[in-house]
């Protein structure tokens, strides 16, 4: 037997197995318990929630062989030929390709025939909103009286693009998109009834990459089935998705909330290595930051949410509300504008950057702290100070403790300018491969321990991990201290290494040439024999 995909072997069979629309079924359910349908639906909403599924419940239920009511028993021939798509009173129509007026008045005549072995003749139109304007006027009077053995459903992934005059003759459910929770309690079944070992951590991810939607959801865990060979991990699946491991992405939030810019920049080094979906990251990271947010509202919110209930924790004592809002806001902005950075990763590590940069930061107020102690310290009278010696003691220790606190905190300067860039990189041991490629560098700015370069992006795609490790220790051995490098896509510029020295060439070449024009033993053999200089075979002097 073929492989049939999960999102056809789990399609559901009746209204109880209908996941996350119980007020769509409710209403359908109660109508046909009583008898009472309308013969013209609209079901809206967005790809894989259900729409399709739910026509076909509805036609089940409408003409199975036991009965009219909402539990058809989806084994009489009608029930299991509607499953497989071959009812001949039920029409799926894909209204994208059939959309002209010739196509709609085909159905039309189709639609005065009684039905051939069934209670009503059930037609689907999917898609609906594609059909043309006059498609919709020719409906529109069948909509309002159709015979009685037929019932239309229409659906839609875009309800406002049909006419409002179709819609007020028929009864319209908006089917929602589903929650992180549903999707997880639905996957989880399916994959312990297909015996798939599996990390709940492995199932967030999916959830939340589908988006709402059972059915891609359902497709990705397909994909991910494949592709970790036997048990869906949370690591097999991040990397399969392009993203990053749900822990790895509060480690990226601790570090801001730690204001630790050192610990946040290597954190970015490993991720540049991989293969990210940037966009998908920085979803996920203001996924959490939201998550936190409300967190901080109601602890107990900590229950329900896919966080880990420890790390969230932690992360709700180190960041305010104001915190958590100003990070959400960066984030935000920044995914709009990564596009416009010469590079995806180079935006989403600059926005990482500012959110570290711009988050209130401990340092001054300790710093204020010291002073006030200092002032206090120098209003003491030495009696006073005799007198609580004890306290005295455990004010220098305090203010020792601040001071060497601020001193973890401060980070030494480095006296690099794009003036004196060149002078700096001629000093650093290099080996010759990754002198001659660095030397294309641009110095940007340096922010504490953090150098900023560019590099033509010709270069940067061959300046590996290696030569980066290479540059970023050389410097750290120059200044004495450990720096760090952040490497971004740029054009060639006149102040790089690279090309002082090639105008330096050139001014040489163009000195060596005046100087043997100028010759006065040159300037005699061209006047008395028409000699010619060739220029190519002139070379500056290299003095010994």
């Amino acid at each position: 037997m073929s492989y049939q995909v999960l999102a056809r072997k789990w399609r559901p069979n009746d209204f109880s197995e209908v996941v996350g629309q119980e007020h769509v079924v409710q209403a359908l359910s109660n109508s046909l318990d009583n008898q009472k349908v309308h013969q013209a639906f609209v079901l809206s909403g967005t790809r894989g929630v259900g729409k399709t599924t739910i026509a076909r419940i509805l036609a089940k239920s409408l003409n199975c062989e036991e009965g009219l009511d909402s539990k058809p028993c989806g084994k009489c021939p009608t029930c299991l030929s509607i499953a497989e798509g071959s009812f001949m009173d039920f029409q799926e129509i894909d209204a994208a390709s059939s959309r002209g007026v010739d196509d709609t008045k085909q159905l039309l005549e189709t639609v005065m025939h009684m039905p051939s072995s069934s209670r009503y003749k059930v037609y689907l139109l999917d898609e609906v909103h594609m059909l043309s304007t006059q498609s919709f006027n020719m409906l529109l009077k069948t909509l309002e009286e159709p015979p009685e053995h037929v019932i239309f459903i229409l659906a839609t992934t875009l309800p406002e693009k049909i006419p409002a005059t179709v819609l007020s003759r028929c009864l319209q459910f908006n089917l929602k998109n589903l929650t992180n929770k549903q999707l997880i309690e639905r996957l989880s079944y399916i994959l312990k009834e297909e015996d798939i070992d599996f990390d709940i951590n492995a199932i967030e991810q999916i959830a939340r990459a589908g988006r709402g939607s059972l059915r891609d959801s359902l497709t990705i865990t397909d994909q991910a089935i494949a592709f970790c060979e036997g048990k869906l991990s949370d690591e097999a699946v991040a990397n399969m998705l392009g993203t990053l491991p749900s822990d790895n992405v509060l480690k990226l939030i601790n570090s801001i909330a730690q204001r630790d810019p050192k610990s946040l920049l290597n954190n970015l080094n490993e991720i540049n290595q991989l293969s990210i979906d940037y966009f998908r990251l920085m979803d996920l990271i203001l996924e959490n930051l939201q998550l936190l947010s409300f967190a901080k509202v109601s602890e107990e919110i900590l229950d329900e949410i896919d966080l880990n209930k420890g790390e969230a924790m932690k992360l709700m004592e180190l960041l305010s509300e104001e915190d958590l809002q100003m990070l959400y806001q960066i984030g935000l902005i920044a995914k709009r504008d990564m596009e416009l950075a010469p590079s995806l990763s180079g935006g989403f590590d600059m926005a990482l950057l500012r959110m570290v940069s711009f988050i209130p930061n401990e340092m001054e107020e300790v710093k204020k702290k010291v002073e006030s102690l200092e002032l206090e310290n120098k209003t003491d009278t030495f009696s006073q100070i005799r007198k609580t010696e004890n306290s005295t003691e455990d004010l220098k220790v305090e203010k020792e403790e601040i001071n060497q606190d601020i001193e973890v905190k401060n980070f030494q300067k480095l006296d690099i300018t794009s003036t004196n860039w060149k002078r700096v990189f001629d000093q650093l041991k290099l080996d010759p491969g990754t002198k001659q490629l660095a030397s294309h560098c641009s110095f940007i700015k340096s922010d504490e321990t953090v150098i900023y370069l560019s590099m033509p992006s010709e270069k940067l795609n061959v300046f590996s991990g290696k030569h980066r490790k290479q540059l970023q220790d050389a410097l750290s051995s120059h200044y004495n201290i450990q720096c760090n490098l952040f490497l971004e896509e740029g054009e060639y510029s006149e102040e790089s290494p690279n090309q002082i020295k090639e105008e330096e060439k050139r001014k040489e070449l163009r000195q060596a040439q005046r100087e043997i024009e100028q010759d006065p033993n040159v300037q005699s053999l061209v006047e008395a024999f028409g000699a010619k200089v060739v220029e190519s075979s002139i070379e500056p002097r290299t003095e010994k």
